[in-house]
């Protein structure tokens, strides 16, 4: 079997099936939802760029994790063993991730104030774009923390469904006990939830990039370095 070695390769494996189209398309359709269904049930004055794309967002980031784990995961045969002797297949899977997560951000932004511009009408009562620069900016980026994650949890999970969920069951609960046993503003630090609250709506502080760099590193970058040193190990075992 080819062992896929391009990013075309990895964003046309997001299409290769009929359940992966599915998972598009549901997180196409999702993200339509949230932006409207906000748009239309926040007040008129609430009816703004900066308060409808944070909930789309953030709503949408629990989809695209799983379309990652499927790029990474794919990576493996039936017996769970990795099919490549060199790293490059996962170099170009980890690119058409993120190029997945920016193109899912960036529709998110643009749906956001289509719904924005729809529910407020010919007369709105409140600026719709005020600070909408720092917001679409934070609302593309936040995007590639969720399928950073997603990338990890394909490599690093054995089973595909147990991948995907991971990226549910595992930040939010992290979240959840760090807001019950650990000081105040630890989840800020430590979750990805917690970072992406600050990148959207923005604008983001020192403090707020510092704590972004941190959760990205923990999330993102440590895990997906450890499941490529596994992928090379069990490679040169093959």
């Amino acid at each position: 079997m080819k062992t896929t070695s391009t990013v075309g390769d990895g964003l046309r494996a997001l299409f290769a099936s009929e359940t992966r189209i599915a998972l598009v398309i549901a997180t196409v359709l999702v993200g339509a939802g949230a932006a409207f269904g906000l748009a239309f049930f926040l007040s008129a004055e609430m009816r703004t760029f900066a308060d409808v794309t944070p909930f789309a967002q953030l709503t949408v980031s629990v989809l695209t994790p799983f379309a990652a784990a499927v790029l990474t995961f794919d990576l493996r045969d039936r017996d769970g063993d990795y099919r490549s002797r060199t790293a490059e297949p996962l170099r170009t899977r980890w690119i058409a991730a993120g190029i997945y997560g920016l193109v899912m951000g960036v529709y998110v932004a643009v749906i956001s104030g289509v719904a924005v511009m729809v529910a407020q009408g010919s007369q709105p009562l409140a600026d719709p774009w005020a600070g909408a620069v720092p917001t679409a900016i934070g609302s593309v980026l936040v995007q590639l923390i969720p399928v950073g994650v997603g990338c990890a949890a394909g490599l690093l999970v054995p089973r595909l469904f147990l991948a995907a969920l991971s990226t549910i069951v595992v930040p939010i609960s992290v979240t959840v006990l760090l807001g019950f046993l650990a000081p105040r503003g630890t989840a800020d630090w430590l979750t990805p939830l917690g970072a992406a609250g600050h990148l959207v709506p923005g604008p983001m502080t020192i403090l707020n990039w510092a704590q972004l760099v941190i959760t990205a590193g923990l999330w993102v970058v440590l895990p997906n370095v450890i499941g490529r040193r596994l992928l090379m190990r069990r490679a040169s075992r093959v």
